[in-house]
């Protein structure tokens, strides 16, 4: 008898369990996806239907310090721009040195003229982009103060005429930048950017290119944030854009169409191949389908604990079924004499209910505990949402006090057809 009364316990005590982890996995898989929902919801800071992307590099390092083999990729480079134009339905088609979304991983000091550095603070710091006056608009990045490029401000980019002096290539044109708004509020917070003189330094930029130093950029342009990097829940980089015309090597192409522009990613691709045919093409990709490959890994996990939470709640489900089950099945001759001295099959069943209730309800409350502590430990895994969200918490609880009850239910249902008049003779 006691072997039976440890059995009973053992299994109780495993249904319990089973309980508690369903609730934990579906609280997980619950703030998960979630996070999925939020970041899928993210402003990017970008108008960005119908925009394809396209990464061309063209020349190696070494080649394109040869002034004619650099000549030679800048006329490939603004015949692919100009037959990409030309495909049905662009709009716009514009070059930069960084893709939308993406970093360009140079990040370098900003000196601002007419303000010195305060003594043991740091200058202001910026990513350092290359875009040409059509680059705005094809990406869809907002002006939000002051003016775009425009076409007689190209290669006034400091660093490519740092470029340009080195292959014996003089540019044109005063150099002009545009900012972005993070930068704006961190180096201008109470006044107006736009006129202000900034250049580049720091070590780098003095040990090669010195002449970057000495050559003020005029801001003219401030244009909205973007959620640039591998995280779409990253904060802004404060960036800086130079002009560009052109990039001997190679570059970005960010083409804006209307319709379909996914379906123009072929054509695009056979036209670099034309022109140059060794070149190295990547990214070939629509902003959205970058916007959804960045946010895979948090799809993946929301997908894996989803089902094993829903595997979860199966296995706690046949648990309370098969313990009750077993209940009943151990208690027939009881409940037949219950019912023969009157009891119904309502007072039968609530009976069995509340058995196999006290096993969901203290399920329930561990896993909630255990909810809890687990939301604190995947906080890094979250965005726009809290480790401890009531909502999700409740749902989860729901979910499992739901299939809890209906698991109950059907043992209670077999009890409550016991006949106790078979049972009285079997005795």
């Amino acid at each position: 008898m006691s072997g039976s009364v440890r059995k009973q316990r053992l299994q109780r005590g495993l249904v319990v369990a089973q309980v508690a982890m369903s609730v934990v996995l579906l609280a997980g898989a619950g703030l998960l996806t979630r996070t999925l929902i939020q970041l899928s919801r993210v402003d990017t800071g970008l108008d960005a239907e119908q925009v394809l992307t396209m990464r061309v590099t063209q020349l190696t390092r070494s080649e394109s310090r040869d002034a004619a083999t650099s000549a030679a990729g800048r006329q490939r480079f603004d015949e692919m721009r100009r037959e990409l134009a030309a495909l049905p339905g662009v709009i716009a088609v514009g070059v930069g040195s960084t893709l939308p979304l993406r970093t360009s991983g140079f990040v370098n000091d900003v000196k601002v003229e007419g303000r010195p550095l305060v003594a043991g603070q740091p200058p202001a710091r910026a990513e350092q982009r290359s875009a040409d006056a059509s680059y705005f608009r094809a990406a869809g990045i907002p002006l939000v103060r002051g003016s775009m490029f425009t076409a007689s401000d190209e290669s006034s980019n400091a660093g490519f005429r740092a470029l340009q002096q080195r292959d014996g290539v003089m540019g044109a044109g005063a150099p002009v930048a545009i900012i972005n708004k993070a930068y704006a509020d961190r180096v201008f917070p109470n006044e107006d950017p736009i006129g202000k003189q900034v250049a580049w330094t720091g070590q780098i930029v003095r040990e090669l290119y010195p002449s970057m130093e000495k050559e003020l950029m005029t801001i003219i342009g401030v244009v909205g944030n973007t959620r640039d990097g591998e995280r779409l829940d990253a904060e802004p980089v404060p960036t800086l854009y130079s002009p560009v015309d052109h990039m001997p090597s190679g570059g970005g192409f960010v083409i804006r169409a209307v319709g379909n522009v996914s379906a123009l990613a072929a054509s695009a691709t056979r036209i670099v191949r034309r022109i140059a045919p060794t070149a190295l093409i990547e990214d070939v990709l629509t902003i959205q389908a970058y916007k959804d490959r960045s946010i895979s890994t948090q799809r993946l996990n929301a997908a894996l604990i989803s089902a094993f939470g829903v595997l979860a709640l199966v296995v706690a489900a046949v648990g309370i079924g098969g313990v009750l089950a077993f209940s009943v099945s151990a208690r027939t001759n009881e409940i037949g004499i219950r019912m023969s001295l009157g009891a119904d099959r309502g007072i039968i069943e609530r009976m069995i209910l509340r058995e196999g209730g006290r096993l969901v309800v203290v399920g329930l409350s561990l896993g909630l505990a255990g909810a809890v502590v687990a939301g604190r430990i995947v906080r890094g895994m979250l965005f726009g949402i809290s480790p401890n969200d009531p909502i999700t918490l409740v749902t989860a609880a729901l979910a499992m006090a739901v299939i809890g009850i209906v698991a109950c239910w059907i043992p209670a249902l077999s009890a409550a057809r016991v006949d106790p008049v078979i049972t009285m003779r079997a005795q």
